[in-house]
C-alpha cells in the first residue's frame, strides 16, 4: 500500500493505476513511433546524398531474411504475452493510451 492507496483491489486505485499504466504506454509508443520516423528519415537523406547504397546482394538478402524471420516467432509469442497482461477493454487504460499519445 503506497500512499494509503490499495491498488490491488478493485477501486479506484485499481482505476488510477489503470490509468497510468495507459498513459505511460501511450507516451512510450509515440515516443519509439517519432525515433523510428527519424531514423527513417536520416537512412533516406543518406541514401538521396550517396552516403549508403542499399543494393541488395544475394548475400545480404539471406542475412535479412535470416535475422528477421528467426526472431519473428519470438518477437511475436512475446508481444502476446503482453497483450495478456494489459486491460485492453478498460476505459481508463484506453483514455490514458489516448492522452499518452496526444499529449506525450
Amino acid at each position: 500500500m503506497a500512499f494509503g492507496v490499495d491498488l490491488t483491489s478493485s477501486g479506484t486505485g485499481f482505476i488510477i493505476a489503470t490509468f497510468l499504466i495507459g498513459l505511460l504506454l501511450g507516451v512510450v509508443v509515440k515516443k519509439v513511433f517519432k525515433l523510428a520516423l527519424a531514423i527513417v528519415a536520416l537512412v533516406v537523406v543518406l541514401v538521396v546524398t550517396g552516403y549508403v547504397n542499399l543494393s541488395l546482394t544475394q548475400d545480404r538478402q539471406q542475412t535479412i531474411y535470416r535475422t528477421f524471420y528467426s526472431s519473428l516467432h519470438t518477437v511475436l509469442s512475446k508481444a502476446e504475452q503482453v497483450t495478456t497482461l494489459l486491460p485492453l477493454t478498460s476505459v481508463a487504460f484506453l483514455a490514458g493510451i489516448a492522452i499518452g499519445l496526444w499529449k506525450g
